[in-house]
């Protein structure tokens, strides 16, 4: 019989093959799972470390020191870590922070812990997640890290606050702790009780503001040997040494005045915009916070890229408004520091005391300083000059009290100019008006007139306003506008007790007479009785008649006999404004930052002091108490 072969079943390879397939893939399958734990475990670290160095950034920004705000950081990571997708807790980091092999102390190499450098914030946790099914195959656990950083960055307003008022200084008799005087030199952005001390270019006797005692709504003025003096930071009474209608409203999105043809704009601003545009802009910033860019470290001379624009008094409200929307007494924010005084391109200004003190018979030669400066592009020289007022028959100036000359004229800014003359003999008791006069012939015509009142023989019983430059605007030719002023008098002894008259005349360009063709002019009161202590207003209302469009000075003269029988006579220049357009050509220079704290907030202005000094980087860590905390990318 035939043998018949049969070939060999391959049911045996199959079974080997399937069994080391089914074997790989339950491999991927187990590793599979595991990645997606591990990234799982990733995720909830990442959360986690992102919590801490915030919790840790937003400490120290409420002014909790390091280890305050380290123990809040573990805090937040310790409570965070319950929540692990993977039933593991991860350690809290370490108090030593540690780094990947050889890079020590770089903090980009960080890997497990906190570390603070200046305004940066880093945070790096792990954990170890052990393996499922992968431990049959030789694997036991995984470190998994997660790494955060968080910046501190200035949050500042649309605001630039004074940094001096009556500057140069020093002022007359100054000792600390400092009366707040509004009609003398303080540093504003120094503490109130040194404020008075030194100059604008000597600070060496006055002190930085400090945080010092907790808001006191009762008694705001709680602590002036650590706060600033109380002022306005925006709004009414915030009026520059100039007399310029800036009330501290500035447009952060128009920079670099070196030039009339050099304006950068950021964030939309464009040189087509008009005025209500624009400070809507500028305005919206205050809920959400200016995005930037940041303004570059100041330096000396100014960059270009610190001058910011600004916007007239009158514009002020609408930033006020947004600012009530948001903050409260007790708050505390980032604002830019100017030199208190506005500038225009190109241009020079003076920064002149309003009120200057002379005996009935005294020789103050060369006692009273004016700093005169300038922007980038002005090349000229400027002649000073001072002239009486011209409506006061009983001002003793020309007579028994000396003509003021100057020195040096003409003067080079930036410099000091001094009053060379300043003297009396047997002038009467009284507070009389004085022009000061700045002339510049190059590279253009320009004139600044600034008044200042002469208190002879100490008198105490006065009044002020805090409306000098302000803006009356009309859209068109031939309409009316109205705008309001102040007047306050002290208490106790310097209570002015007596009535003030006032009326309005031309500016000192003309030697206050009315430019022809100006309409109706009415003060409404147009009397105001100073006997007690506070603030009192009237209202100024002028009709353009047939006034062509342009810009027109004009003065308010007030005038009043106090309580022992002194008359006292100021004059408050402002400008009627007809049919002009939004400008780009009027600016600050920011000297740098500081942190006010509010102290009061209406629909006029909002008042604070500083509790911090003037840092040139908005993002100093020194400045923290006015930034806010920001997750950046760890490279």
């Amino acid at each position: 019989m035939a043998l018949r072969l049969r070939a060999a079943r391959p049911d045996g390879q199959v079974m080997v093959i399937f069994a080391m397939g089914l074997v790989m893939l339950l491999t991927f399958a187990s590793l599979a799972f595991d990645i997606g734990r591990f990234y799982s475990e990733r995720r909830f670290l990442q959360n986690a470390a992102d919590a801490g160095a915030l919790a840790m950034a937003n400490a120290l920004i409420r002014g909790d020191t390091q280890s305050e705000a380290d123990a809040q950081a573990r805090d937040v990571l310790a409570r965070n870590f319950l929540g692990s997708p993977n039933g593991s807790i991860p350690v809290d980091p370490p108090v030593t922070p540690e780094y990947e092999t050889g890079h020590a102390g770089d903090p980009d190499y960080l890997v497990n812990g906190i570390l603070v450098s200046g305004s940066e914030i880093r945070v790096a946790v792990q954990s170890d997640v052990g393996y499922t099914f992968a431990r049959a195959i030789g694997f036991n656990t995984n470190t998994i890290i997660a790494r955060a950083r968080v910046r501190t960055i200035g949050d500042m307003l649309p605001i630039a606050v004074r940094h001096f008022i009556n500057a140069p200084g020093p002022a007359a008799g100054a000792s600390a702790p400092c009366p707040v005087d509004p009609s003398s030199f303080h540093d504003l952005v120094a503490t109130e009780d040194t404020s008075c001390l030194g100059t604008s270019t000597d600070g060496s006797l006055r002190t930085d503001p400090l945080p010092g005692a907790a808001y006191n709504a009762s008694n705001p003025d709680n602590d002036p040997s650590t706060h600033g003096p109380i002022i306005s930071l925006v709004g009414q009474g915030a009026q520059p040494g100039n007399n310029a209608s800036f009330r501290g409203f500035v447009i952060l999105d128009i920079r670099n005045f070196a030039s009339g043809s050099s304006n950068l704009f950021y964030n939309g601003a464009n040189a087509s915009m008009n005025g209500n545009q624009i400070k809507n802009l500028e305005a919206s910033w205050v809920a959400p916070g200016y995005p930037g860019p940041d303004f570059p470290p100041v330096t000396v001379p100014p960059d270009p890229n610190d001058q910011v624009g600004i916007l007239d008094g009158n514009s002020s409200g609408i930033v006020i408004d947004e600012i009530l929307l948001r903050y409260v007494p007790g708050d505390e924010i980032l604002c830019a520091v100017y030199s208190g005084t506005t500038m225009t391109i190109p241009d020079f200004a003076y920064s002149v005391g309003n009120t200057q003190t002379i005996a009935t018979t005294q020789n103050r030669n060369n006692a009273v300083s004016m700093t005169l400066s300038k922007n980038a592009s002005f090349a000229g020289v400027v002649a000073t000059s001072a002239f009486k007022d011209w409506g006061d028959p009983a001002n003793p100036y020309g007579t028994t009290l000396s003509p003021i000359t100057l020195s040096p004229d003409p003067a080079t800014p930036n410099t000091t100019v001094k009053w060379a003359t300043f003297s009396t003999t047997g002038a009467p008791v009284g507070i009389y008006t004085v022009w000061i006069e700045g002339n510049s012939s190059s590279p253009y015509l320009t004139n600044h007139y600034y008044p200042v009142a002469i208190n002879i023989g100490g008198v105490t019983r006065d009044f002020s306003s805090s409306s000098g430059g302000m803006v009356i605007p009309v859209p068109n030719t031939g309409m009316t506008g109205s705008g309001t002023m102040s007047f306050s008098t002290a208490g106790g002894s310097n209570t002015f007790k007596g009535t003030i008259s006032l009326s309005v005349e031309g500016g000192p360009q003309d030697d206050g007479v009315l430019p022809a063709g100006i309409g109706a002019i009415s003060v409404s009161p147009s009397t105001l009785d100073l006997s007690s202590s506070g603030s009192q207003s009237t209202t100024v209302t002028i009709n353009g008649g047939s006034l062509s469009p342009g810009e027109y000075p004009l003065t308010v003269r007030a005038t009043g006999t106090n309580l022992a029988g002194q008359v006292v006579t100021r004059q408050i220049p402002f400008i009627f404004d007809i049919a002009t357009g939004a400008t780009t050509n009027e600016y600050v220079d920011i000297q740098g930052f500081a942190v006010f704290r509010i102290t009061s907030a209406n629909s006029n202005s909002i008042d604070g002091y500083a509790i911090s000094g003037v840092y040139a980087d908005m993002n100093d860590p020194q400045l923290r108490r006015g930034q806010t905390a920001r997750l950046v990318p760890w490279d």
